[in-house]
């Protein structure tokens, strides 16, 4: 994913953020994968999206103060939010903090190896102790909340936010060379 290596803090936690709702949604549709597959592909990569959600809004520039409610609450918000859950269900059935940061690292292995190609992101194995909660947990996640792809609250197109669209375009080149930034 191009941009997650950006020196500019918010350049690279946007990357993280679109890298990761983009790759879940191209696995959703297009990876041939069960929901309780799927479920296990969320969960890795919550933990990595809470950080790129919260680094966004730990670097959010003063100029977009005016869209920040907008962008943090309204446009990442319903994705972060719903990471969050997940990583409160991992916490839950005994996911350490130690755990999790191997998920969000195993996570942004995969993000930054990403094949166009394949539609399901091959991320690298973790401890097998680790993978059996992560599996147990999403059993539980799949058979209680929508699934990613047909959750009506990750429908932020809506969200209008020309500013922020303008500034990811002209301050973060690698992100606006493979169309982040965009208006959506």
């Amino acid at each position: 994913m191009p941009g997650l290596a950006a020196s500019d803090p918010l350049c690279a936690a946007w990357a993280g953020y679109v890298g990761t709702v983009q790759a879940l949604g191209v696995a959703a549709s297009f990876g041939d994968l069960s929901s309780e597959q799927l479920a296990v592909l969320e969960l890795t990569s919550t933990p990595y999206l809470v950080k790129a959600a919260d680094s966004i809004g730990g670097s959010w520039p003063v100029q977009l103060e005016s869209e920040r409610t907008s962008v943090i609450e309204q446009r990442i918000g319903p994705y972060a939010r719903r990471a969050r859950r997940g990583v409160d269900a991992l916490d839950g059935a005994g996911v350490t903090p130690a755990e999790l940061s191997a998920l969000s690292s195993a996570w942004e292995s995969a993000l930054t190896t990403r094949d166009p190609r394949s539609p399901v992101l091959a991320v690298p194995s973790v401890a097998a102790t680790i993978q059996v909660k992560v599996d147990a947990v999403a059993t539980a996640f799949d058979s209680e909340i929508t699934p990613f792809a047909q959750d009506p609250s990750l429908v932020v197109d809506a969200v209008d936010t020309p500013l922020t669209d303008a500034y990811l375009a002209a301050h973060c080149p690698e992100l606006a060379a493979s169309g982040v930034g965009d208006a959506l």
